[in-house]
């Protein structure tokens, strides 16, 4: 059974470089749930982890680590709209 739906619309401008220890960032991810059942959005973190190493091998950053991804943050963004299934929205933030 899925437990969460993708939804990927990133758009990198060819320009701009990835970021990096010169470049850092900060990660935002909001979390919309499927019901209104209370929510520890954090223990989503191994979910969310996939989709930071594939941000990693699209080369958004050179790497995940402390140096470049500074801090992130989880927050609670509202419902899904579609029963059984999370949402995921990955904010990036330049220091």
């Amino acid at each position: 059974k899925a437990l969460a739906m993708y939804e990927v619309t990133a758009k990198k401008d060819k320009q701009m470089k990835p970021f990096s220890p010169e470049r850092p960032c900060n990660l935002i991810v909001t979390v919309y749930k499927p019901t209104n059942r209370r929510l520890d959005t954090p223990n989503l973190y191994p979910t969310v982890k996939a989709l930071v190493d594939g941000m990693t091998e699209a080369k958004i950053w050179t790497d995940d680590n402390d140096n470049v991804i500074k801090s992130t943050k989880f927050q609670l963004g509202g419902l899904s709209g579609k029963k059984g299934y999370y949402r995921f929205v990955l904010t990036i933030e330049e220091v």
